[in-house]
């Protein structure tokens, strides 16, 4: 599975003049010298400018400069200390470092500035699912979800979490409601699609019948057959997913699997 903390949504969640709106599309993007350069423009005139300072953070973030990310979150906090994207800044890097503890008490004091806000619940979800405690996770994302319906990131979150709980029923409903909506970054259809794929695996484990290989097996290969759809589509978008060969592994073995150990007759065995 996707390293969860790679999953932070709402990165920058400011706007303003030209060069700030610039900025976060080229971030959302993932062109990050033409976020940094626009950031770095909108600083130029106005040097504490907290939308700008909390952008180069993140671009510094997901390009992996953490002691540069850490110094622009850290400025957040200085110049504007009552402003929760410092904290919640902070708390991602902790979170993509592993420090779950460091993390959790950023985005509660990040919370306690910006009470609801749901990028910081969602940062609170991710780190639950990042020390195993799914269950409170979904606990958090449900409402938010139902909130936020717009938001195809909520949606992966939960179905990710769902599946961790291996409430399986649940992660795909999640899922088609997330599919069904507006989805602004492609790479989370993608991720949705992969998702699917990795659900529907699961959902074909222990249901062959030996006794009943007709009627048993077609069923399960074409649950594997959707399955590849689904990652014939993520592939498709054509973002980098860098799991999907995994993915498609997984379904290959499952299907090698079934007709292993429960051959039918007009069926080919796939090569290994």
């Amino acid at each position: 599975m996707r390293p969860l903390w790679f999953l932070l949504v709402f990165m920058v969640a400011c706007g303003g003049g030209n060069p700030l709106a610039k900025a976060e599309d080229a971030l959302a993007s993932g062109n990050l010298p033409e976020a940094e350069r626009h950031f770095r423009r909108a600083l130029d005139s106005e040097p504490d400018a907290v939308d700008a300072l909390y952008g180069l953070g993140w671009v510094y973030h997901v390009s992996g400069s953490s002691s540069r990310a850490r110094d622009f979150f850290m400025r957040c906090l200085r110049v504007a200390p009552s402003d929760h994207r410092g904290y919640k800044g902070l708390g991602s890097l902790a979170l993509g470092e592993g420090n779950f503890q460091v993390a959790l008490k950023r985005f509660e004091e990040a919370l306690e500035r910006a009470p609801d806000n749901p990028a910081v619940i969602n940062s609170i979800a991710l780190t639950h699912m990042g020390t195993g405690r799914f269950e409170q996770a979904v606990s958090l994302l449900e409402p938010l979800v139902e909130r936020q319906g717009g938001r195809a990131e909520l949606g992966l979150n939960l179905a990710e979490a769902q599946f961790r709980l291996k409430q399986y029923d649940d992660a795909l409903a999640t899922i088609e409601q997330a599919l069904g909506r507006k989805i602004t970054e492609e790479r989370f259809r993608g991720l949705l699609h992969e998702l699917r794929a990795l659900v529907l695996v699961r959902l074909t484990s222990g249901r062959v019948d030996p006794e009943d290989c007709g009627g048993s097996v077609p069923p399960l290969l074409e649950t594997l057959a959707i399955a590849d759809r689904d990652l014939d589509s993520a592939e498709a978008i054509g973002v980098n997913l860098p799991n999907l060969n995994a993915a498609r592994l997984r379904v290959h073995r499952r299907r090698s699997r079934i007709l292993e150990d429960c051959p039918v007759e007009g069926e080919d065995f796939p090569e290994n």
